[in-house]
This record gives structure tokens, C-alpha cells and sequence, in this order.
């Protein structure tokens, strides 16, 4: 039974996560060509002690003295009143800094931030008996280490703590199956079902095939394959990308079948384009939306048949969002990301309205098409475009703003739909710090890069969000003072000592009837939750609207599940195994739904966490859900994306490889646990691509999602902008 999260570990507020520069002492810092600095440089006062160390995303490197030499975060053992300097070398170009904190989670030294490889800092300090960790504030889950201080005592209540289990952030929900329905492709990346007699799924594949899956499974040749059309994976031009990383945002991204394919074979793609004349010089890609044509016994595409709708001029690789909708109103929504880097404020990046933050094009809705969702009528032309504006899109009357607009603010969308209620859901892939996902409405504002979720957002200090920013735009046209909208779930990279997801994917809202307990949730998934982003550990996410009153859980609420967690007896889960909890619908096979005495406090205790990192009044209640038929109720793949037919059944589109290599992707749909096939994890070791030399790993491995999945993958830390900078898989 885990016990209660240690404080030290959780943090408790936003200003405990990241504590104001005033909080801050830096001490020293240097650049230094060669590597650290040496001893002789320093000045050293003579009583004071070195230590020095390298700074890396897989750990801290021993250095000196001699007996933490070549040892990953080494103890460190101080005397207490005795004052030390620690000199450190950023090893890998990710941005990093030294933070030493209490048992009690109390901050006492630290650095600012430094992004650049070979750079050093240097932190003076008089050891005292409270001082119990060292840790790097962006990646603290594996740079992190011990302090004991003689006579102070702090590694061992270190130790002690480690001895038990922290709480993760997710409470534990419920328990599903997943069904392989087919496999052999690469990486799946969309998914459309056609209503037809026999029932065929149209799935996107990341290196432009669209493939037919149908009872028999997946067929021998694909549909339709704009690879020839597309931009060579794993080649770059432009800024923010290394032109030798193997991972890659762009490809084949989306497929819509129009409300009326069984009866004329239309359908519509999104994948991404070399440039062209338009191109900026210096800009990655183009970005497109086409219209083909099924030819006449709809067997196969007719590839003669594109008309190309969009063109995106994308200055960066990444953030290139993927599926499209069409609504109950007929038209076809489509979202778009900010044009990709990081900050929404590079190259291609426009200034807006908030003078706070440089950029960007998730605020403008004037020069172009990016960071946003828009709408379009495909049924129809305009006078200069191929297709017609809805006469109720928001802007349309307006003459400061481009009339294709539906909503904005969005800095990656990677993933759209609607529920029966006629609900748009759009989840929206973060930065640094926390995922997204929202319900979107005709002309929203979603916040970025004012906002990232819930929380102001700072391009100088994309780890620590300001104290204030804008809750609203400017009461001005084209924005008439509209509020900044927030979503309706969030989750942070970083949980106390623990990565929680990387890069949100999905969703759509089940609607099957299946499985009782997830009716009417919005079933949605993160990338993997392996801080290197090496193993394919998917996590698949639920969230629920909240009960009237329901998410206010306080303090008091707080307090009172994680003591509840620390005193669950042994034989709780005997005592209670087949009691049905009230209100729950208890008819799944194995009692997959009924929460033991032990599982309601872990639960409860899971809420508890998510309300000490986001505020929880107005945001849905989120569950992991448990997948049977694998050794721990994980997922051992990669989430790339997520599908629905038109039953409301969800499906899961994943693979084992952390690029858009091989031959693991696979579809998977969601049903009771008792008919779920069994999965295991790849044997060897983790696929390549997402980890090994140091250019090809994130550096940010925990808040700054560099190496996110081609869906959202857009998580940048400042200071990661340049190619050379060893983040060449940043989304």
C-alpha cells in the first residue's frame, strides 16, 4: 500500500513549485570553453570545500572530489557550519540548474537556469543540518541526489523517505481491455470509419499511406500513399532541428471522410508538403489539406483526383496539429499549430496584442492561419479559394481578422472531436509545464502564449510562470475584450519526483455502452511517461465532468485522503474485494470496477494531488485506466493517437518505436476487460531514436517535453532554439 506523499516531494501551492527570483541566489556563473572551471580560478577562501559535477539529463555526474568520481548522482557528504562551493558543467546543452532543498520541501540554495553546453555555475553555501537533497529543477526525476550532513541528519530522513511510495498524480480508474484490430503499420497517426455496408476504417499512416482495416484486417495495399507528395521524414532545413535526428512531427497527419462518402468518395487528408515558391527562405514546410476522390467501385483512391483546399507555410518542423471534424453543421474544422519551435516567438512568429511576451500567432488572428481551429465549408467556393467561409464564423464581418477563424489561442492542437451533445473537444499539447485539453466554442480564445492551461506563461522564463498575466484580450477589434479561456483538463509534466506525461493525445468522448463506467468520458491518452523517452509507457486517461461542487476538494479534503492512504490496513483489499462502492455500476466480469477499501483512499488521495498542482474547480476528474491483460495494467506502447466509430466505440492508435520507423503500429479498440488480448512490452532494449548520444534524446526530459510524440509533441524549453543545441527532437 503506497503511504502518503512526502511534502518534501509534492509541492503544495504554485509558489512552492517555483519559488520568485527573489528566492534565488546565484552566486557565480561562468562560461567556460574548455570545460569546469578550475580550482585555481576560483579564489577560493581557504576553508571552503569543492565539489564539482557535470550536469546531464540522465544525472548528475561525480567529478571531485575523488570519491564521487564517475559515480550518477553521488551523495554528498558535508560537515556541517563548513562552507562549500559547487562548481557545475552543463554536459548536454538542456537547460539545467542546482537547486538544494529541506526534508520538508523548503527551498535553500539555488541557481538560475542555464541552456548552454559547456557553460558552468558556481554556488557557495554553508552546509546546515537541514539540507537533504540536491536536484535539477527541470529534470528532477533523474538528476536528483542525497546530501548528508554530519550531525544534521538530513540524507537519512532522505532515505527514510524513499523507503515508501509516493502517490502518483492519477487516481487508479477503471479497469478496460484493448482489442487488436490490426497492426503491421508504422506509425498511425488519424483514423476515419466509413458508414457502408461493411463497416471499413481509414487509418493515416505518418509515412503517407492510408490504409483500409476491415474484419479481415488490415488490406494487402494501401487506399491512397502521398508519400511521394510529402517532405522527406528525417530530413530538415530551417531553424530548430537537427539536420541528424531521427525523430519528425511532419508526415501524413489526418484523414476525414466527408458526412456523404458512402455516396459520393469524398475524403479529405493533411499531410506535409516540401516548400514551394511561396516558402519563406529558411522555413521548414508547408503544411496541406486536400481533397481526393475514391474512384467509382471505392476500392481505391483516384491520387489524380487531389484539389488542394490549404497550404500552411510552417517556419519550424513541429507543432503541425493533425486530425481534422466535420460537425453536425457539415463543415470542416481544422486545426493548426502555431508554426512550431518554441515560445510561439521565433522566426515566422508574429508579434500580437500582449506586449508581456514576444510573439506570437496563437494570439493574431490577422496575418495568418496558425495556432488556431478553423472552419470551412467544403460544399461550396469563394471568390479567390476553393472552398466556402460559414456566414456565422466569429470574424467574419470583421476587417482586421482573416474570416476562416473559429477559435484561437491553441499551440498545438493534436486532436479534435465532437460527442453526441455536439461538443467540440480539442486537446492542445504544452510546453514545459502542464498538458491541455478543452471544450472549444465559436471564437475562444485558449490563451497561448499568454497562458499555458490554467497557468500565466513567460517567454523569458518558460519554466516559472509569472505571479499575473491577462485574463482577457484587448477591448479593441478584432478581440473585443473576449476572456482567455480555460480548458477543461490539466495534468503537469512533474508530480514531486515523478513524470506524469510528456505530450497529451486525443480524445473522444465514449459512447458505446459497453463499458458502463465510461460512458460520457473523455477518453484521451500522454505519449509515454518515460522521462527519456526511450520505452513505449503510454498512459491512457479518462476524465469526467464533475459532479455540481464536485473538484472544490481544499485543503481540508487534502489532508484528510492522505491520511486515509497511510492507514488502509493490509487486509483491506480481502475485506472488501466484492462490495460494490455506491452508485457504481458493479456488472463488469473480476470485479474490475469495484475499488477495494485500499483503492478508494489511493483514489481519493490521487484526486488530492491533482488539486495541489492545478486548481480543480472548474477542471473535469481525471482516472488512468487500468488495462488488463498486461503485467501491471500499463500500456506498453507509444499513444499516437485515438479514433471513434460511428457506434461511439474509441480506438487506440499506438506503436513500440519512438520514430516514424518499423513495422509496430497497430490499432487497437477499447472494450470490457474480459475481451481484451494480452500485450507485452518489445523485448531488447528501448527503440531507438528517442535517447542514446545526446542529439537525439530531450534534453528537458521532464518539464520540457523536447522529444515529444509527433503528436503534440510540442513541449520546448527556452534557451533549446538552435539545431546544434543537442535538442534535436524537440516538438
Amino acid at each position: 500500500m503506497s503511504e502518503t506523499p512526502d511534502e518534501r516531494t509534492t509541492y503544495g501551492t504554485e509558489s512552492d513549485r517555483y519559488p520568485s527570483a527573489s528566492r534565488r541566489r546565484v552566486l557565480q556563473a561562468a562560461v567556460a570553453a574548455g570545460g569546469v572551471v578550475g580550482l585555481s580560478n576560483l579564489a577560493l577562501a581557504q576553508d571552503t570545500e569543492t565539489i564539482e559535477l557535470g550536469g546531464e539529463t540522465s544525472g548528475w555526474q561525480g567529478v571531485a572530489p575523488e570519491d564521487i568520481a564517475d559515480e550518477t548522482n553521488p551523495t554528498l557528504e558535508l560537515e556541517e557550519g563548513t562552507t562549500y562551493e559547487v562548481t557545475w558543467e552543463n554536459l548536454d546543452g538542456a537547460p539545467h540548474n542546482f537547486v538544494i532543498e529541506s526534508e520538508d520541501g523548503e527551498e535553500l540554495e539555488s541557481t538560475e537556469i542555464m541552456s548552454s553546453q559547456g557553460e558552468t555555475q558556481t554556488l557557495e553555501f554553508e552546509a546546515t543540518s537541514d539540507m537533504a537533497v540536491y536536484f535539477c529543477d527541470p529534470h528532477r526525476p533523474t538528476m536528483n541526489g542525497e546530501i548528508s550532513v554530519s550531525g544534521g541528519g538530513g540524507g537519512a530522513a532522505q532515505e527514510e523517505q524513499q523507503d515508501g511510495q509516493q502517490q502518483g498524480f492519477f487516481q487508479a480508474g477503471t479497469e478496460i481491455g484493448v482489442q487488436m484490430i490490426a497492426e503491421g503499420m508504422t506509425a498511425p497517426t488519424d483514423m476515419a470509419a466509413a458508414d457502408e455496408e461493411q463497416t471499413r476504417y481509414f487509418v493515416a499512416d505518418q509515412t503517407g499511406e492510408l490504409w483500409v482495416v476491415t474484419d479481415d484486417g488490415l488490406q494487402d495495399e494501401p487506399f491512397l500513399d502521398v508519400g511521394d507528395r510529402m517532405v522527406e521524414l528525417g530530413t530538415f532545413q530551417g531553424e530548430y532541428a537537427d539536420p541528424n535526428q531521427d525523430y519528425d512531427e511532419r508526415g501524413l497527419l489526418g484523414v476525414e471522410l466527408h458526412p456523404d462518402f458512402s455516396e459520393n468518395g469524398r475524403f479529405f487528408v493533411h499531410y506535409s508538403a516540401p516548400p514551394n515558391d511561396e516558402t519563406p527562405d529558411g522555413w521548414s514546410h508547408v503544411e496541406v489539406v486536400s481533397e481526393f476522390q475514391a474512384n467509382d467501385d471505392m476500392s481505391q483512391a483516384d491520387p489524380e483526383s487531389e484539389q488542394v483546399l490549404m497550404e500552411f507555410q510552417k517556419p519550424q518542423f513541429n507543432h503541425d496539429a493533425g486530425p481534422m471534424a466535420f460537425g453536425p453543421d457539415g463543415y470542416l474544422y481544422i486545426p493548426m499549430g502555431d508554426g512550431g519551435g518554441a515560445n510561439d516567438d521565433m522566426e515566422g512568429h508574429v508579434d500580437d496584442w500582449y506586449d508581456g511576451n514576444e510573439g506570437g500567432n496563437g494570439q493574431d488572428v490577422s496575418e495568418n492561419l496558425l495556432g488556431s481551429v478553423l472552419r470551412i465549408d467544403v460544399d461550396s467556393e469563394g471568390d479567390d479559394r476553393p472552398y466556402g467561409i460559414p456566414d456565422d464564423n466569429p470574424l467574419v464581418d470583421s476587417d482586421d481578422a482573416l474570416p476562416e477563424y473559429y477559435a484561437w489561442g491553441f499551440r498545438n492542437p493534436f486532436g479534435i472531436s465532437f460527442d453526441s451533445d455536439d461538443r467540440l473537444f480539442v486537446s492542445d499539447a504544452g510546453q514545459d509545464l502542464f498538458e491541455e485539453a478543452n471544450i472549444v466554442e465559436a471564437g475562444g480564445n485558449y490563451g497561448w502564449n499568454v497562458k499555458e492551461g490554467t497557468h500565466c506563461f513567460s517567454t523569458e522564463s518558460p519554466g516559472q510562470p509569472p505571479e499575473d498575466c491577462p485574463d482577457s484580450a484587448p477591448d479593441e477589434s478584432p478581440y473585443d475584450g473576449q476572456e482567455l479561456q480555460d480548458p477543461i483538463v490539466e495534468y503537469p509534466h512533474v508530480y514531486g519526483d515523478q513524470v506524469v506525461g510528456i505530450t497529451i493525445i486525443g480524445g473522444h468522448v465514449y459512447e458505446a455502452g459497453d463499458i458502463g463506467e465510461l460512458d460520457g468520458k473523455y477518453i484521451f491518452g500522454d505519449w509515454t511517461s518515460d522521462p527519456a523517452r526511450e520505452s513505449p509507457a503510454g498512459t491512457l486517461l479518462a476524465a469526467s465532468e464533475p459532479d455540481d461542487g464536485a473538484g472544490d476538494t481544499g485543503a481540508e479534503a487534502n489532508e484528510t485522503a492522505a491520511n486515509e492512504t497511510g492507514n488502509v490496513s493490509e487486509n483491506a483489499t480481502e475485506d472488501t474485494q466484492d462490495e460494490p462502492i455506491e452508485g457504481e455500476d458493479n456488472e463488469s466480469d473480476g470485479n474490475a470496477t469495484n475499488e477495494t477499501a485500499g483503492d478508494e483512499a489511493m483514489a481519493d488521495a490521487g484526486a488530492a494531488g491533482q488539486d495541489q498542482v492545478v486548481p480543480r474547480d472548474e477542471l473535469w476528474d481525471m482516472e488512468e485506466l487500468q488495462v488488463a491483460g498486461t503485467e501491471d495494467g500499463s500500456f506498453p506502447y507509444f499513444v499516437r493517437q485515438f479514433g471513434q466509430d460511428g457506434d461511439g466505440n474509441v480506438y487506440v492508435l499506438a506503436n513500440q518505436e519512438g520514430v516514424p520507423e518499423g513495422d509496430t503500429g497497430a490499432v487497437m479498440q477499447i472494450v470490457p476487460p474480459d475481451e481484451g488480448d494480452s500485450l507485452s512490452a518489445p523485448e531488447g532494449d528501448a527503440p531507438e531514436g528517442q535517447g542514446g548520444d545526446g542529439n537525439e534524446t530531450d534534453e528537458n526530459a521532464t518539464e520540457d517535453t523536447q522529444d515529444e510524440p509527433i503528436e503534440g509533441e510540442g513541449n520546448e524549453s527556452a534557451g533549446n532554439e538552435s539545431a546544434g543545441d543537442g535538442n534535436a527532437t524537440d516538438e
